[in-house]
């Protein structure tokens, strides 16, 4: 189990699919938790995303418009099917975007 004490960011709960792509990969995860820095997964079966450039795309609630969010393993669980993804590159105005849904502001 992670030790929640040990992150640094502000996560809000994230209940939303994720379409994960890596190469010819696709997969299908759902969300669990999101921070500005990240996002926690639940992914059924074997985790084939473990080393290289993760392409995670997903919408925040009450947004049409889906975000895509280049990503890489952050740490992998598949005893409990967790993943967890760190963000990378992250425009200002979309860090902007996460910090807020975070923070509850709307």
């Amino acid at each position: 189990m992670r030790d929640e004490k040990r992150r640094s960011n502000p996560r809000a709960g994230f209940e939303g699919w994720v379409v994960l792509t890596a190469g010819d990969h696709h997969r299908m995860a759902r969300g669990r938790n999101l921070s500005a820095q990240g996002i926690g997964l639940t992914l059924a079966g074997p985790h084939p995303f473990t080393e290289g450039a993760v392409e995670s795309e997903f919408a925040l609630p009450g947004f049409f418009v889906p975000l895509k969010l280049v990503a890489r393993v952050a740490w992998a669980d598949s005893r409990t099917q967790s993943l967890g993804l760190r963000f990378e590159a992250i425009d200002s105005d979309l860090a902007e975007l996460l910090e807020n849904y975070v923070a509850g502001r709307f």
